[in-house]
């Protein structure tokens, strides 16, 4: 599979780094479509859902987490992994981040500022464990894949 054919949705409240991201996972060959509320997010999952979610947790009307988790439990599509990218405002959002993101039913999450060759990197293994599904015959794309796992503290410092 490659790059292009991956498609990947964007949601994140504040414009220019919503666009600034946008450019950079399109320059690096990904199919980006974006969101700026978590209503849009549900309603694009609920049509068509992306084979990724990119999802900011300080969304305007919603919480970022109750959209992953309408996403996960409401839409039932098991092939879509769902990445957390947050800026943790708070001591308990940062100490608890990892156990909310699972709660939610996310996959991995980053937290801001993120350099986004270290996003690129994880959205290229998720493809590349997708194409080895593909050739197995088994089909679906994976939401727990083994590199790199996000409760592990060392990942999530890298950020």
């Amino acid at each position: 599979m490659s790059r292009e054919s991956l498609r990947i949705l964007l949601a994140d409240p504040q414009t220019a780094s919503r666009h600034a991201l946008q450019v950079q996972l399109e320059d690096a060959g990904f199919c980006v479509d974006t969101a700026a509320s978590g209503s849009d997010v549900i309603l694009v999952c609920d049509i068509d859902p992306p084979d990724i979610l990119i999802l900011d947790v300080h969304l305007p009307d919603m919480d970022g987490f109750e959209v992953c988790e309408y996403v996960r439990h409401e839409t039932r599509d098991l092939d879509l992994t769902v990445i957390i990218l947050t800026e943790p405002t708070d001591e308990m959002t940062r100490t608890y981040l990892g156990q909310m993101v699972d709660y939610a039913g996310g996959d991995y999450f980053l937290a801001r500022p993120c350099d986004s060759k270290l996003l690129i990197q994880l959205i290229d293994d998720l493809r590349n464990e997708r194409d080895k599904a593909d050739e197995c015959c088994r089909g679906g794309f994976p939401t727990r894949v083994v590199w790199p796992t996000t409760r592990s503290p060392s990942f999530a410092s890298i950020c």
